[in-house]
């Protein structure tokens, strides 16, 4: 759904803000640099205005991003678990819809608004969950809408925030390569640059480093990628491939950006098991396609370019691949009739 974030929601988000003691900050599952860069920028700004600040995170970030993890305060590291009721306030970054965050499972009452929610983000997926959103589906990353608002609040950044916010932009835009890069995008790294970090900082752990399993893993997929007649690529992986690769699901990341540079493909998608889950990745590079309307019909969403989704279930390989779903309820979803 459009949003059109007026200069009145800034000024609600920045009074939730000043009048908030302790502030859970919440990154989305399977976090990415974008969604932890927003959190980490957060952390670091609210702790200085003497803030209790949280970061959490329902799963573990990936070891390429361990030098966002570092940049925490006071040796923080991102929660599992936390006492839900002890927060006034909850601010939300980069999940395009309400489940993306994983703790409504483990907290019932977390998105009912019970604590007050900041929805910041830039999915076209996004539901408008929050009591403030703070979402517009034309800016590059969260990491560009928080920065907005830390312009709105006229607060002081330092070097480490500067590096978290750059940190998301890089990794939403394919470092200034997707279409999503515009104007406000050079504009606003710019400004983060002249703290004086050097960018190799973000690229070499962002894009420039695999390990040996991962690789084989590409190489797996790359090998085994089909087309079918309506120019769909596709690729699948099992967790009996992972465990032959002695790879983990969290090594499938960036394989579908190389997939969906395949010219003759209306879109590319990536299936992958990930312990009783199925993770599907979709990408294209046509402007007559929509992955984020495909997204949204497994609970899924994203942008028009680059969406994904999870269902609960398993691959099954007949003479075609089949989405099992395991919740008995999903039988006549789509899910059950969707075949590669």
């Amino acid at each position: 759904m459009p949003f059109m974030v007026n200069i009145e929601s800034y000024n609600q988000a920045q009074e939730l803000i000043l009048n908030s003691k302790k502030i859970l900050l919440v990154s989305h599952r399977r976090p990415d640099g974008d969604t932890l860069g927003a959190t980490v920028a957060f952390q670091r700004l609210l702790t200085k205005m003497g803030k209790f600040a949280v970061a959490a995170c329902i799963d573990e970030p990936n070891s390429r991003l361990e030098f966002l993890t570092k940049l925490l305060m006071n040796g923080q590291t991102f929660q599992r678990t936390f006492d839900y009721n002890s927060f006034d306030l909850i601010i939300i970054s980069d999940a395009g819809a309400h489940h993306m965050t994983g703790f409504h499972d483990l907290y019932p009452d977390f998105l009912s608004k019970k604590v007050p929610i900041i929805n910041i983000d830039h999915h076209a997926s996004n539901e408008g969950f929050g009591t403030v959103n703070l979402v517009d589906t034309k800016a590059a990353s969260a990491t560009v809408m928080v920065y907005r608002l830390f312009k709105h609040m006229n607060v002081t950044l330092d070097k480490e925030m500067a590096i978290a916010l750059m940190t998301g932009i890089y990794n939403d835009t394919g470092g200034m390569m997707h279409s999503n890069t515009n104007a406000e995008t050079y504009a606003v790294s710019a400004e983060l640059m002249k703290f004086g970090f050097n960018i190799s900082e973000i690229v070499r752990p962002l894009l420039k480093s695999a390990t040996f399993a991962q690789m084989k893993l590409w190489g797996h997929v790359l090998e085994t990628m089909k087309k079918n007649n309506k120019d769909v690529v596709y690729a699948v992986v099992s967790e009996e491939d992972l465990k032959r690769l002695h790879a983990s699901s969290g090594d499938t990341g960036g394989i579908i950006d190389i997939m969906s540079t395949i010219t003759d493909a209306r879109f590319t998608v990536l299936l992958a098991e990930d312990n009783g889950v199925v993770k599907g990745s979709l990408r294209t590079q046509r402007d007559d396609v929509n992955l984020s309307d495909l997204a949204s019909q497994f609970g899924g969403g994203g942008h028009a370019k680059a969406s994904g989704f999870r269902v609960p279930g398993k691959l099954e390989k007949q003479t075609v691949w089949r989405i099992v779903p395991s919740d008995e309820g999903l039988k006549d979803s789509p899910l059950t009739r969707v075949s590669m």
